[in-house]
């Protein structure tokens, strides 16, 4: 599955005879669920560092608690756990709890439809909780979310009204991960089109903008800047206040005036 090499967020376990902060009590160990959006190795870092380490769901009894934990906190986000697989040659793997240096085999199988499906050419050795749901057509899953990219050339202005006609949104990429692996997509699609996303600037009075994503009536400052070179361009005379991926420049980040430049546009949903 290739949303186990991207997603980024994790859960933690100590076992405790007290949970001591940031820990709490489910069932009968002591576990810490981050939302914060990282790496599988980094998860497993931050899990040592706390005095833990990544959760081990030793009995399928342990990991339906904590499914349902998840199902009932309804964040849509999927949670890194301690299993890894230590035979990326073995089909299927050969999957492992890890724990302070140990391992023990798994005992159950509690993986969903077509997993594992990594293998030794594209490694897919950490474990989740799996949130995401099917995406409906014309939606596809990339990654941790789903996607429709058009072809069709519109303006920007279009495109954003356009997503929101489909019950999407026009693309957003919060972390540089997430806009690394659409630009590879886009690479590989060879299209020669850009591509609109959700990226407008609020503030053209100030050099350089203001950047932010737009979903759903909401804005989330741009924590990254991956414009390409003398980007972005626009200025309080010359409004560039869309985005889009540019595929004459390796599909980096431009603006573009929103209300007379044609582009293909990614809707996420």
């Amino acid at each position: 599955m290739e949303t186990v090499k991207t997603l980024q967020l994790s859960s933690w376990r100590k076992i405790d005879k007290a949970c001591k902060p940031p820990f709490h009590t489910l069932a009968n160990s002591c576990y810490y669920i981050s939302r914060d959006k990282v790496w599988g190795d980094e998860a497993f870092a931050r899990c040592i560092n706390i005095g833990g380490y990544l959760a081990n769901f030793e009995t399928l009894e342990e990991a339906m608690l904590m499914k349902q934990k998840l199902k009932k906190m309804n964040s849509g986000l999927d949670f890194f756990v301690g299993g890894r697989n230590i035979n990326k040659r073995k089909q299927g793997g050969d999957w492992r709890w890890i724990k302070n240096g140990t391992m023990t085999k798994m005992t159950y199988f509690a993986f969903g439809n077509g997993q594992p499906n990594g293998s030794y050419s594209s490694a897919q050795d950490c474990m989740i909780f799996c949130a995401n749901k099917a995406c409906k057509p014309p939606f596809h899953r990339f990654a941790n979310s789903c996607y429709y990219i058009s072809r069709d050339k519109v303006w920007g202005d279009e495109a954003f009204a356009r997503c929101i006609n489909i019950g999407g949104y026009l693309a957003n990429f919060e972390t540089l991960e997430e806009a690394m692996l659409m630009k590879q997509k886009l690479k590989k699609m060879n299209s020669g089109l850009h591509f609109f996303v959700g990226g407008r600037n609020i503030n053209r009075r100030k050099p350089g903008g203001d950047w932010r994503w737009i979903k759903n009536g909401t804005m989330t400052k741009m924590s990254y800047f991956a414009f390409g070179n003398n980007q972005p361009s626009g200025s309080d005379r010359s409004a560039e206040d869309c985005m889009f991926f540019f595929a004459s420049e390796y599909n980096r980040f431009h603006d573009a005036t929103c209300d007379n430049y044609n582009g293909g546009y990614i809707c996420e949903k």
